[in-house]
């Protein structure tokens, strides 16, 4: 998605999903770095240029030659550079986003029962 009248080439958010075989495992590292995890889904953390959110959502290969076989996880990553946002709170509102297009993929895909994906993102 690009902001109108933008010429930088550069989009104001980017935003994909895919199957996952794992997801990380916190650790100290990113609780006093620069990333700033939330309790979403199983994973959730924004870093400086957007915001990744790991949720349980079995998925079926489309074949036996599918690149990545059946999954137990989704990855969604939302691209988004500092520069391209205001406000205060462009972390939480990078994960707000991330967050309520998960809900509904989730909702699509029947697993939003065990997605774990709230309403409304707490604070980290």
């Amino acid at each position: 998605m690009y902001k109108a009248g933008d010429e930088s080439g550069k989009p104001l958010l980017e935003i994909r999903f895919s199957a996952s075989q794992s997801y990380p495992a916190p650790s100290d590292k990113e609780v006093n770095g620069s990333k700033v995890r939330y309790p979403v889904g199983l994973y959730a953390q924004v870093g400086r240029d957007g915001a990744d959110l790991f949720f349980q959502c079995p998925t079926r290969a489309g074949s036996k030659d599918a690149y990545i076989g059946d999954t137990k996880y989704v990855k969604a990553e939302l691209y988004s550079t500092r520069s391209q946002l205001r406000g205060d709170s462009i972390d939480k509102d990078r994960m707000v986003i991330l967050n309520s297009l998960s809900r509904e993929v989730a909702q699509e895909a029947g697993c939003a029962s065990e997605a774990d994906l709230p309403t409304g993102v707490p604070d980290a």
